[in-house]
């Protein structure tokens, strides 16, 4: 049957649009589910009710599903009609004749999963056309405000397409070939990366490596150089594994955070060269180095009123250029993540807009299958403190129930204050930082030291555990 010339045509509103849909298709599943009340569930895993393009479709999908439910796995043609009935919605759904045809024009009932995917793909199909006429519309109407409307068409186009990626409930059985991948590769590390090297040692040995589909958080105080570490993580990923990098920066320019990169590239300080201070070789390790950093796949956003789902359509939209290309997205940077906004969610508080959020960057990690490092501020009261309660703890997060339960890693990077070095070990750890990892859902918790010099936006493995790289 022609998907797109059915008995019952309906277009979308003022658009004429013949939507795409197979009767036939749906005529299938309604009959088997009558002889196969079994096969109920992982129906309903793939299509609901609103996915039927008829209505007296939905009407009878509707009755099987709830008389299924509640008849211990029995159900014919017969119950189906008298719940109908009872219901006064028999004729709606074709009349009884109607139904008993359905049960004897059935095929092949354990095709059945074959045509709920059919039938959810066109379902997607007339979403997306519905959605095309109604943005049509929208935009022959003038608008204050064209940034709203065009984060109203993403939004929408975006809902749509992020329901297709839906995988629902999986059986063992079906995982066995992904698995076999899975393990193979981690044998095959033997017990070493089994993500991709950020290059710095303390975070490799005890992570294997960023793993796709991961949201790790970096949180610190104020001046420790939380963005620094993470552009030194994206400069790493992108100069030596050749992985491309995404940087939001919702707090830096564009400008700022190529200057940090340079900076670090060159080993040059930061605050010389804005000043113009450029001597000796300065100035050819400076254009040596600026050659090295613009080969590097790294794209930068750094709008600043950034809202989560233009920050995620725009993820996505990349990684699909970039797919297209066979290159690939390596990474996700967001600087930081309570910079980002959901006005939607703002509506019902903060504390419910940062679990949006936070739970939203989650989703884009595993739908992607890319990690994601969110830089997050950290409570106030940690500046309090002093000596050993001073090294931070999950609870300093701000905001930090929702951010916590999300992520995959939550790390800290700490310092002492100046002046509070006074062992001899911690006089031999000055110009050193330490790294803490409070949360690893898939691994030890524990911590690792890195040089730090913040004056050139860089640090650096300690010498004595750069060995191996």
């Amino acid at each position: 049957m022609d998907a797109w010339t059915a008995d019952e045509e309906r277009s979308t509103a003022g658009a004429g649009l013949r939507l795409p849909h197979d009767s036939e298709a749906e005529r299938q599943v309604l009959g088997a589910l009558m002889i196969r009340p079994d096969l109920i569930l992982s129906v309903a895993g793939i299509v609901g009710k609103d996915d039927f393009y008829q209505e007296n479709h939905r009407l009878i999908f509707e009755a099987i599903h709830d008389v299924g439910n509640n008849s211990a796995g029995e159900l014919d043609a017969v119950q189906i009609i008298q719940y109908l009935t009872d219901r006064a919605l028999i004729d709606q759904a074709g009349g009884g004749p109607y139904v008993m045809q359905l049960v004897q024009d059935v095929m092949a009932p354990g095709s059945v999963t074959l045509h709920a995917r059919r039938l959810r793909n066109f379902s997607l199909r007339r979403e997306l056309m519905t959605a095309a006429s109604s943005i049509v519309e929208d935009a022959s109407r003038p608008s204050e405000d064209e940034n709203v409307f065009l984060r109203s068409v993403e939004d929408r186009i975006l809902r749509i397409t992020n329901s297709s990626f839906s995988e629902g409930i999986v059986s063992v059985s079906e995982l066995k070939k992904d698995f076999g991948v899975y393990l193979k590769n981690m044998i095959e590390a033997k017990g070493g990366l089994t993500g991709s090297a950020t290059h710095f040692t303390g975070f490799d040995q005890l992570t294997s490596g960023l793993k796709g589909g991961e949201l790790i958080i970096l949180a610190a105080r104020p001046g420790m150089g939380k963005t620094t570490f993470a552009l030194n993580i994206a400069s790493n990923m992108a100069q030596y594994n050749k992985h491309h990098v995404l940087i939001y920066s919702l707090e830096m320019s564009k400008m700022e955070l190529v200057m940090r990169l340079l900076c670090a590239e060159a080993q040059f300080a930061n605050g010389d060269l804005k000043r113009g201070n450029v001597h000796g070789d300065g100035a050819k390790r400076i254009l040596e180095a600026i050659e090295r950093v613009c080969t590097w796949p790294v794209d930068i956003d750094d709008s600043g009123d950034l809202d989560v789902w233009e920050l995620v359509t725009r993820a996505r939209k990349l990684k699909v250029e970039l797919d297209q290309r066979g290159e690939g997205l390596g990474l996700i940077i967001v600087d930081y993540l309570q910079l980002v906004t959901d006005p939607e969610a703002r509506k019902h508080g903060r504390q419910h807009e940062v679990a949006t959020i936070s739970r939203t960057l989650k989703q884009l990690a595993k739908k992607l299958n890319v990690p994601v490092i969110a830089l997050s501020q950290m409570n106030r009261s940690v500046e309090q403190r002093r000596g050993d309660s001073a090294r931070p703890q999950l609870s300093d997060l701000r905001e930090s129930g929702a951010i916590e339960q999300d992520a995959d890693i939550v790390m800290f990077i700490h310092h002492p204050e100046p002046g509070e070095a006074e062992s001899m070990e911690d006089l031999e750890n000055k110009g050193t930082v330490e790294v803490i990892l409070a949360k690893h859902r898939n691994g030890p918790v524990d911590s690792f030291r890195l040089a730090f010099r913040p004056e050139i936006n860089r640090f650096d493995n300690r010498v004595a555990e750069s060995e191996g790289y």
